[in-house]
């Protein structure tokens, strides 16, 4: 009996745990490789403990000292065994040696990339400490600030220059360690994770000095913003007292021969005015929108109220332009007062003369005369009187000064000239109302017959012309019926005219002699009948016209209805015929009383 046959037991023991182990250790180191590989990011330390529990599982695999062992061992124990026996064991042996194979060049392959990775976990360890300092600058420059003051913005300008200042102090370190992160990333086993923190780094980098930039950039324009609002606010509070003094200043100026330049002159320091005021409130209300964005919310509304103040304030640029339109409508009015007012000084010369001649008359005039030129010289001096009232109305209502500075001495020169065209009226209607008492009751009536001649003379020339011009030619029933109204009230306005008249002429009857008044109302009588002739000749053709147009149509009407609807009709055709004839003379008769309707009876 040999050793082997003789130990067989302990020696296939042996191989069997052998075996094992080495399945053990490949699984170990399945599982190392699987640590190894991970999609996580380890610190140095903590990859210390995979890559050292790797190592150590990769030299061991790799003596290849078990697997001979197993080899040359698995002949002699299998030596006197069933074929049976030893082609299980052959094939367990083959599987083991073949996962063996497969696993060694893993095994080397993962040997490379942990020195890789070993550089890759020490530099994101020293990158941390730097990243989460770069993570708290940007919270810094990116947390919400207030500021309700330029002072307080001072401050925070000051500790945002110290965040620049600690980050340019930092920046070699940062761009080293970007530099160092670039060079290991470029090496083909470097892990991806790496290229991402290296890339998280440079973007953060950038973005927080970008940020902390912005930050001191807003803050300088939010001081400035505070300085610019402060003068700009003042320098507007000044033009806005300044626009409401110059709104007092404007005032009614009397001299005629000034106020158009002087006006000129307002509207064109209103533009400026208005503009200057603009624009600086602009500068206001930008300034404001800048500061706003620091503000807590009480000092927003604070600040909006003092905007929003201002902006009402700037009201006094449209009161200003209101006021110089009616400063533009003050001029127009005071030049046609002074029209009115000359006009008015004018006549009196003219009056004078007038009223002279009648108390003392330069040739000899007779009692009816006499009356007459009394009477149209009293009526036209209360037309001018009445002239004066409205006219004192006007200055009172419109003209006269109403603020401080208005007074001047051209008001009170229009007020005294108004005052002497007064009295010099009242003067004169003295003089008339006692000329015209010497004629006793002739005055009177002689003053209802001249009123009813004004009245009477505008009308029966207007009349006449009407007669003279014609009614014109209707184109239809419509226009027939429109016109036969005009003709019915120009009876009625003969017949109220006829009256005035008569009434007039019966008054003029009542004086001493009234010769000159049965003359002139014999001329109208003989004008106002012509005319009234006329009227009623109008609307006795008009009427015959009308008649004439409506026969036509009711004989057309049962002409068409007869044609468009025979069926429906129980008109012979000998009774169309006759209405057609009919039609047709009816059509003829009626063009010829449209062409006889103006000709004079």
């Amino acid at each position: 009996m040999t050793f082997w046959q003789e130990n067989y037991a302990f020696i296939k023991d042996v191989y069997d745990s052998r075996s094992q182990k080495m399945v053990e250790v490949m699984d170990k180191t399945e599982k190392s490789i699987g640590e190894v590989m991970a999609d996580k990011i380890y610190t140095s330390n903590e990859f210390a403990k995979v890559k050292d529990v790797f190592t150590g599982l990769a030299k061991n695999l790799e003596q290849s000292e078990v697997k001979d062992w197993l080899e040359s061992t698995k002949e002699t124990l299998m030596g006197d065994k069933d074929q049976k026996a030893k082609g299980d064991e052959d094939k367990k042996l083959t599987e083991l040696l073949e996962r063996y194979g497969r696993l060694i060049p893993k095994v080397s392959e993962t040997k490379l990339v942990v020195d890789s990775l070993w550089k890759a976990y020490q530099f994101t360890d020293e990158l941390s400490p730097h990243m989460d300092w770069l993570v708290e600058k940007k919270v810094l420059a990116t947390r919400d600030i207030n500021s309700n003051s330029a002072g307080e913005t001072e401050d925070l300008i000051e500790r945002q220059e110290k965040v620049l200042d600690q980050l340019d102090k930092k920046r070699k370190v940062i761009n080293d360690l970007i530099t160092k992160g670039t060079k290991l990333k470029d090496d083909p086993k470097s892990p991806a994770f790496l290229a991402r923190e290296v890339g998280n780094m440079k973007t953060i980098w950038d973005e927080t000095n970008n940020l902390a930039l912005d930050r001191l950039n807003r803050l300088r324009d939010n001081v400035s913003a505070w300085e610019r609002y402060e003068n700009q606010r003042n320098d507007l509070c000044q033009k806005l007292d300044a626009a409401e003094a110059e709104l007092k200043d404007i005032k009614k100026v009397y001299d005629m021969s000034s106020a158009p330049g002087l006006l000129q002159a307002r509207i064109k320091s209103a533009a400026t005015i208005r503009k200057n005021i603009e624009d600086v409130f602009k500068n206001v209300s930008s300034a404001n929108e800048i500061v706003q964005t620091l503000l807590t919310e009480e000092m927003k509304a604070e600040l909006m109220d003092q905007v929003n103040e201002l902006k009402g304030r700037m009201e006094v640029n449209n009161q200003i332009d209101e006021k110089i339109k009616s400063m533009e409508l003050f001029n127009t009015n005071l030049k046609a007062y002074d029209e009115t007012l000359q006009g008015m000084e004018g006549w009196l010369g003219e009056g004078r003369k007038r009223m002279n001649e009648l108390l003392n008359p330069t040739q000899p005039v007779e009692p009816e005369e006499g009356v007459l030129n009394t009477m149209e010289l009293g009526e036209d001096i209360r037309k001018q009187i009445e002239i004066h009232t409205k006219q004192q109305t006007k200055w009172d209502e419109e003209l006269a000064p109403t603020q401080p500075g208005e007074d001047t001495a051209d008001s009170q020169a229009i007020v005294g000239r108004m005052n002497a065209v007064s009295e010099a009226q009242s003067t004169l209607n003295t003089e008339a109302e006692s000329e015209a008492a010497k004629f006793g009751e002739d005055v009177k009536y002689l003053a209802d017959f001249t009123n009813s001649t004004k009245k009477f003379e505008p009308w029966i020339k207007k009349a006449e012309e009407k007669v003279k011009t014609g009614l014109g030619k209707p184109s239809n029933l419509e226009d027939a019926l429109t016109l036969i109204e005009e003709c019915k009230n120009f009876q009625q306005e003969c017949v109220s005219m006829k009256k005035i008249i008569d009434d007039g002429i019966a008054s003029a009857r009542k004086m001493a002699r009234h010769d000159e008044a049965d003359k002139q109302n014999a001329g109208f009588e003989k004008r106002w009948s012509d005319v009234n002739k006329m009227s009623g000749e109008w609307i006795l053709r008009m009427e015959g016209l009308i008649t004439m147009w409506k026969q036509q149509a009711e004989t057309a009407e049962k002409v068409n209805a007869a044609i468009s609807a025979p069926s429906n009709s129980d008109m012979k055709l000998e009774d169309l015929e006759t209405h057609l004839n009919a039609l047709k003379k009816m059509f003829i008769e009626k063009q010829r009383m449209i062409d006889q309707m103006n000709i004079v009876a």
